[in-house]
């Protein structure tokens, strides 16, 4: 949908949920703005991806069906962080810093190169393990849960920096992940209005397959609000 048939589109959806008036006479016409309607076109789209990423859009997971991997295609970007280096504060000896991208929203999947020799001559990738530092602390004495030559332990260190422990040295992190969307703003904002720091028109740039549904949920938002506020 273009943003103009988003907001069409709204408009006409949510005056199915128009106020009747006493007695069942008339019904008071609802309206939102150009800039309310950004912000639910935008919330429904974020929440969205959440369902999909965390298996609860239609009961299915993300890698459940080809159309559920194909709709988030516009999202999905494999990067290899930079090594942070000199920097001292782990919570083990073998602990490495990685400063993630800025656009980084859910991790999908991440794996570690080893380096060669390290304990074969194929640079094996061993997959890394996200462990809160809770868990690390009753993990770090433990030989079956400790990093080894099959996995490496991440702990996450706020700003976008991974916490990589590995009892070998690491050649390349490869993370694959799903960037955070970018705002629905169907008209030029001005002043202090903005989403996301953005204020010119910004079409929707997932799959079109979701477009129905996200306008669908942005009403959905919007009908809550009705009674209170409209």
């Amino acid at each position: 949908m273009t943003t103009k048939e988003f907001s069409d589109g709204f408009d006409t959806l949510i005056n199915s949920h128009a106020v009747v008036s006493e007695f069942g006479v008339t019904a008071s016409p609802v309206s939102f703005d150009e800039y309310e309607k950004s912000l639910l076109l935008t919330t429904a789209q974020e929440e969205i991806v959440r369902d999909l990423y965390n298996g609860r859009f239609n009961g299915e997971s993300l890698e459940k069906t080809e159309e559920l991997r194909r709709s988030l295609d516009s999202l999905t970007k494999t990067n290899y962080p930079e090594l942070i280096l000199n920097r001292l504060d782990g919570l083990d000896k073998n602990s490495k810093f990685y400063q993630l991208k800025d656009d980084v929203w859910f991790i999908t999947y991440e794996s570690v190169e080893l380096v060669e020799g390290a304990y074969c001559e194929n640079n094996p990738v061993v997959k890394v393990i996200p462990m809160r530092q809770d868990e690390w602390h009753r993990a770090k004495d433990n030989p079956f849960r400790r990093p080894n030559k099959r996995k490496v332990v991440r702990l996450d260190n706020g700003n976008n920096v991974s916490e990589l422990i590995s009892d070998y040295p690491i050649q390349n992190y490869l993370v694959r992940y799903l960037s955070k969307p970018t705002p629905i703003i169907l008209t030029p904002l001005e002043g202090d209005l903005s989403i996301d720091g953005l204020q010119e028109i910004t079409e929707c740039k997932l799959n079109t397959v979701l477009h129905r549904t996200i306008l669908e949920r942005a009403v959905e938002l919007a009908s809550r609000r009705i009674p209170a506020s409209k």
